[in-house]
Parts: C-alpha cells; structure tokens; sequence
C-alpha cells in the first residue's frame, strides 16, 4: 500500500509543526477508539496501582459508558469523582503539586477519557517539552473554577487527582507490542499500524527500535526496521524522497537512467542496495547515447567496494512486468547491450516477424537456454500480440553486517548511518556511471 494513505497522515507539503501535536493526539484518539485491545492495554497501565480497574471491569454485569474527546474545555468536564493528570512527552513529568503559577481561565485540554465517573486528561507535546505547569492549571480549572486557586493543592485535591507520567516511548511500546500480537493472530488494526507509521515517520526514537550492535545477524526484520528508520531520517533532512511503497523499501533516485535505490537484508544480516539502470525505454535513451560502462568500485568508509552487476531483460504489457531475463557476463556469446541492438530492439514489439527478430538476436548472443528461464512462447506469452522490452542492469553493492555493527552503536543515535546512506546515494550519482 502506498504511504500516502495513511489514515492519519495529512495530504499536504506544508511542514506542519505546531499542528503536529494535534495531528499525533487526534490518531491516538482514534487508535483508542477503534482498536480496544489497544485501548485496554493502555487503561491496565494507567490504572494498574488503583482498584479502579477492578472497579470497572470485574463484572460482566457492569453498566461502563466510555467516551473520549479531543480538544475539549475544562468547563465542560464535569461529574467525575477521580482524575488522572496524565503528561504525553519525551520530558518526564515534574512535581505537580509543586507548581505555583495558578491561573484561573478555560483551558482546552489535548484529550480526555471519561469512564463513568473517572476522568483522564491527556496533555500531548511533540517533543521534549515539560508539560507539568500546562496540565496543572488544567485540572486546577476542571476541579477549582469556582473557588480561590490557591485551594488546589495536594492536601484538599490529592485523594481525587493523581498525575501520572505516560511519556510517548511508554506508549509506543504498548502500540507496537499490540499490533505485533494482532499481526500474530492475522487480525491487524489498520487504525493502530497507521498510528505506528506516522509516529515512526515523526521520530524514530519513540518506537523500541534496538541499535544494529544490539542485534543478531539472523534477526533479519530488526535490522530492515533501523534501515527504514535510517531511511527516514533521510528523506527528512534532505531533498531525497522514501519510496512510497510497502513491498519495498528504497529511496527516489534522480538521474534519467535509473529511478530508485533498494535496501534489502539478507539471512545473515548484510544489506544490499539495488539499482535498475535502464528498467524502461525511457531510462534506456539516456544509458544508451553511448555505450553504457559501469565502475567497478566504490570508495566506502575508506576502503574499495566491489560493485556487482547483472544484466535484466525486462517484458512488460499495459505497463506490468510479467517476465525477464536475469544473466551476467559469463552468459554472453557476444556483446548484446550495444547502443545499436537499443534503438533496434528495445521498445514495443508485435507478434510476429519482430518477435522472431528478437528471438534471432537472443540465440546469438545468449550461451543458456534463454526461452525456459523466460518461458518464451508459452504460457507467460499466450494470448498477448504485443509486449514492451528493455535492456537494463541490476546493479548492487553488499555491506557487511558487521560494518552496519560499527556505524550503529546507540539507539537514539543514526547519525552514522543517515552518513553512511547519504554518501551512498551521492556515490551511486555520480561515480556509478562511466560513459
């Protein structure tokens, strides 16, 4: 699916900072709301050193009204017997009965949980920000309006207010933990996966993502997960675009003979990126002007990277990929990508006399047997009286777990890697192609 349609991520190129807050407190509404194993998760935290919960729960019988709302006034918070004071930050949550600057007005409170007579007021910052002050006068003002402000402190209000510190990691953790188990029972929320997304695509930190030095070679989909985190940091800090897709993680590629850079894992951990010189025509023309030639080598962190190529033959009808030829150089009788054999043969070909031509020029320049790895003629062919050909090129690099070990030391740490990526996009730019 593209990422784009992420629930909760705005259609929009505006840097929206100050909306942000309201953007990560309205998902979390939802997510609550329509994922309640999710929902029960984050009660049980809350409420897990009171009988509160027991309270609630305990009775199948039990008549329990939940509601919650966002961006709601204190003045319209009313009928409760307990609130929980609840701080959403990376900054930990201060002395709240120590706070002084009492101010008496209607505060819009971020979000609030009512479950029967027991209220809970979310205050959401998007960063490090202490929110204690803020969430003070808020209950001051649900609980106080009408009296003197200076009433509101722990020996006249501390046996119905509890504050309670839920920094946005703690919360991820549950989120992340909860979609895992749904993902288990093939049950996943889409509301709670799209929340995930967009607080990853925030900042990476909040997730319980370990460094690449925590992890084993063969955990494979933890280190994809601090790839794609690396990824993401990139394409907010530069001109570079992630790829907008599920089925593949990369970054865009802004040259006219190849469109996008691939990052895969392998079973022992090592990371390749991928690029398809020449995957369409049109790519071709600018590969093609002469005869391409590829570097051989890349300079790494210092030292000389191998660069791997193979060639790809690419069909296509109505713009879908439905088969191709893989081969390397060992494969060849004879030169084949040649700027002539391009602007003869690339291009859309009907059955026919041009199909044979092709056919003609492969048993000339192919030592395999071409037409089974292909499936040339049969099935993969059948019903079709036209297709779209290319000459292109996977071209990649391997980088060894153990060096992605070293660039990656600390959790709340990419900057080696964001580095080490953009250095590599940069190379692949203007060193990969020779002529």
């Amino acid at each position: 699916m593209n990422s784009h349609l992420n629930i909760f991520k705005s259609y929009t190129n505006t840097n929206r900072t100050y909306q942000l807050e309201n953007d990560l407190t309205r998902a979390l509404a939802i997510s609550l709301q329509e994922d309640s194993l999710f929902f029960h998760e984050v009660l049980k935290v809350i409420l897990k050193s009171t009988n509160f919960y027991n309270q609630l729960f305990e009775s199948l019988e039990s008549e329990t009204y939940i509601n919650i709302n966002i961006q709601k006034r204190a003045s319209q918070i009313s009928n409760f017997d307990h609130i929980f004071a609840i701080s959403l930050s990376d900054s930990e949550i201060g002395d709240f009965w120590e706070q002084h600057n009492n101010k008496n007005y209607d505060p819009i409170c971020d979000l609030v949980i009512q479950i029967n007579n027991i209220i809970m007021v979310f205050e959401a910052k998007r960063d490090n920000v202490n929110c204690t002050a803020q969430l003070y006068n808020q209950i001051l003002n649900i609980t106080n309006t009408e009296n003197d402000p200076q009433d509101f402190n722990k020996t006249n209000y501390g046996s119905i207010v509890t504050p309670f510190d839920f920094n946005w990691s703690r919360l991820i953790a549950i989120a992340v933990k909860v979609s895992s188990f749904e993902k288990t029972m093939n049950s996943q929320n889409r509301f709670l996966s799209d929340f995930i997304s967009l607080v990853k695509q925030h900042n990476f930190r909040w997730l319980p993502e370990p460094s690449i030095s925590a992890l084993h070679p063969g955990n494979k989909p933890a280190i994809l997960r601090r790839i794609e985190s690396t990824i993401e940091e990139v394409a907010k800090t530069t001109d570079i675009s992630k790829l907008n897709y599920n089925d593949r993680l990369g970054l865009e590629f802004y040259r006219p003979w190849a469109k996008e850079i691939l990052f895969s894992i392998n079973n022992e951990g090592n990371l390749y990126l991928n690029i398809y010189p020449g995957n369409t025509k049109g790519q071709g023309y600018s590969l093609f002007k002469n005869n391409p030639k590829f570097n051989d080598k890349l300079t790494i962190l210092g030292s000389k990277c191998l660069i791997h190529y193979n060639y790809h033959i690419k069909f296509t009808s109505f713009q879908k990929y439905f088969q191709g030829l893989w081969f390397s150089e060992t494969d060849l009788k004879k030169p084949l990508y040649t700027k002539e054999n391009f602007n003869i043969f690339t291009g859309r070909k009907k059955r026919g006399n041009q199909w044979e031509q092709i056919a003609s020029l492969f048993d000339e320049s192919l030592n395999f047997d071409w037409r089974k790895q292909c499936d040339w003629g049969n099935s993969s062919f059948n019903g079709k009286n036209q297709f779209d050909i290319s000459f292109g090129y996977e071209v990649y690099i391997m980088i060894p777990f153990q060096t992605l070990k070293e660039l990656d030391q600390k959790q709340s740490d990419l900057t080696y890697l964001i580095h080490f990526v953009k250095e590599r996009h940069k190379s692949f730019s203007n060193e990969l192609l020779l002529s």
